[in-house]
């Protein structure tokens, strides 16, 4: 008993206790499936719940404001920027599938009579989207019923979402590893295709290409003992490579000298080369032994992210693109939203594309400016436009129109996704306004989501048991058949009508779905990153259309 006052005049300690247990259990993994943090922290809190500790409401308030205004603010550029590019088909697919996803909810609603709460809750757990418990939840505050009512609608959103999440992710895994079988499609074959469509190779025409695309880069000095190569300029020398590599210096007699095009190099001299790493092993052959110079190898070197905002760059492949000042400057990684996307002659660039560059801290400074906005890692955050940006929100989601006697209105948690949209497209367009750092991106979005599912699955638990003795098995069939229900027929569609590559296209449902599990499963079925190119731009929409959904299927069932 000293226990159980002790928690409830202190409920921060069973809250962090869920936290920490889901976590740990969502780190446990089976074959490559584990279920994840957010299904883990949801179910250690239900169990947690039965002893009935009462959690401050305002503690889950702010948590969901700042995970979804973190939401809004990362896909608000490529939502904004999408609009503008050749992703048309993307966005349709994304819409198809959210439409779909919602009419199948309501059905399943309506055939196996479930509540407004319950059919909310299995339309966020079998599509993986956590944010509609809270839209879901804000809607139901606000339909006028009863204490006891609202409180019983909004626990059966999270028990639902529970009950439904776990086959909206393992079985989800395994419906994509048999989609291709069923439509006898050969994913690695589909994805060579692509890579020779996109000339995925390491040839690179340095008469095209400002980079130079490496997985891995080196520094390297060598002594200079080929003949062949005495009195040769730093160009002829550089040709002599089957790949790029950059000689950053020559020591010649004692003398360190900056290396340019027309530069030369005799026998005995040393020479620093930046290259991939494959490339200098092959040094020793073409050049001579290599040596520990540590002068010759002191070149101040970076390595820096850049967000590309450049109008005369966006939209073009990276064959493409031209810039004022031509650098000696390797690409290292292009990631769209988080996920890594293939680098080739004519990967095509989208706004606030991050391009990983190395190469000598000159070159990158000036190529930095020609591209966008240089992302130095830094522990600052705006707090002002994270706050005014809740504010907003939460003000724009109060208001309400009316449709005949139906209110309409985003709710809070609709209204603080698009305050985040809008801020993070801000953003994007001036650099210097509202900066939130990548760590506090992640906990925003990882601590704020996770804080969040912890008070609701706290606050339901004393129901869980009742629900799913009266509703369990009926929940999970429903869950099951709406997992599979829009992915499946927004397959066919595209496949018909959109006439998207099978590659392209599955990795586009699973950002629909907002299933990160099923791209990475589908990158080890390809052996690429190709699916990732298809994967963003419906991510972006899933994302918001999913969220809205969780307000709009309250005020329709």
């Amino acid at each position: 008993m000293e226990i159980l006052n002790l928690l409830r005049q202190n409920p921060q300690i069973i809250v962090f206790l869920a936290i920490a247990l889901g976590y740990a259990l969502g780190k446990l993994s089976y074959k490559g499936f584990s279920l994840g943090t957010t299904a883990s922290v949801l179910l250690v809190s239900l169990a947690l719940g039965q002893i009935g500790i009462q959690v401050p409401s305002l503690l889950q308030t702010i948590a969901f404001a700042l995970f979804i205004f973190a939401i809004g603010y990362k896909v608000g550029p490529q939502f904004f920027g999408s609009l503008k590019k050749e992703g048309i088909s993307y966005i349709i697919l994304a819409f198809f599938f959210s439409i779909v996803g919602l009419l199948t909810a309501i059905i399943l609603g309506k055939l196996f009579a479930f509540d407004k709460g319950i059919t909310a809750g299995i339309l966020g757990g079998a599509l993986t989207q956590s944010t509609v418990i809270g839209t879901a939840q804000d809607a139901i505050a606000n339909l006028g019923l009863s204490v006891n009512q609202t409180k019983t609608l909004q626990n059966n959103v999270a028990i639902s979402y529970a009950i439904t999440y776990i086959f909206g992710t393992a079985g989800l895994i395994l419906f994509y590893r048999l989609l291709p079988l069923i439509f006898k499609i050969d994913l690695k074959k589909e994805t060579q295709i692509l890579e020779k469509e996109m000339n995925l190779d390491q040839n690179q025409d340095e008469n095209q290409n400002p980079f130079f695309w490496a997985e891995k880069i080196s520094l390297r000095t060598y002594k200079l003992e080929n003949k062949k190569l005495n009195g040769k300029t730093v160009a002829e020398l550089e040709k002599t490579f089957s790949q790029k590599v950059v000689i950053e210096k020559i020591k010649h007699q004692n003398l360190f000298i900056d290396a340019q095009a027309q530069t030369q190099v005799y026998l005995d001299d040393v020479v620093s080369l930046t290259g991939n790493e494959r490339m200098l092993v092959k040094a020793v052959e073409l050049i001579g032994p290599e040596i520990i110079d540590t002068k010759t190898a002191d070149i101040p070197a970076e390595i820096l992210d850049v967000c590309v905002l450049n109008k005369e760059i966006v939209g073009k492949t990276l064959g493409k693109i031209e810039l004022k000042y031509k650098p000696n400057i390797f690409l290292l990684e292009i990631s769209r939203l988080g996920e890594e996307i293939p680098i080739s002659k004519n990967t095509v660039v989208h706004k606030c594309d991050i391009f990983k560059l190395a190469g000598a801290k000159k070159d990158i400074e000036l190529v930095a400016g020609q591209l966008g906005f240089a992302q130095r890692p830094t522990e600052v955050t705006d707090l002002i436009t994270v706050s005014l940006g809740i504010v907003l929100g939460t003000l724009v989601g109060l208001l309400a129109l009316k449709a005949g006697s139906i209110p309409i209105s985003l709710g809070i948690g609709g209204g603080v996704l698009l305050s985040g949209l809008i801020f993070g497209y801000l953003r994007n367009l001036h650099p210097t306004f509202g900066q939130i750092n990548s760590g506090a991106q992640w906990i925003f979005t990882d601590l704020g989501l996770n804080l969040f599912i912890a008070c609701v699955g706290l606050t339901a638990g004393p129901m869980a048991l009742h629900a799913l003795q009266n509703h369990g098995l009926n929940i999970f069939v429903a869950g099951m058949l709406l997992t599979i229900v829009p992915h499946f027929l927004t397959f066919v569609f595209a496949r018909l009508f959109l006439k998207l590559n099978p590659v392209l296209l599955m990795g586009g449902l699973a950002g629909a779905g907002t299933t990160t599990a099923v791209l990475n499963t589908l990158k080890e079925e390809c052996n690429s990153s190709i699916p990732a190119l298809g994967y963003t731009v419906p991510y972006a929409f899933g994302n918001i259309l999913l969220t809205i959904w969780g307000s709009v299927i309250i005020n329709l069932v």
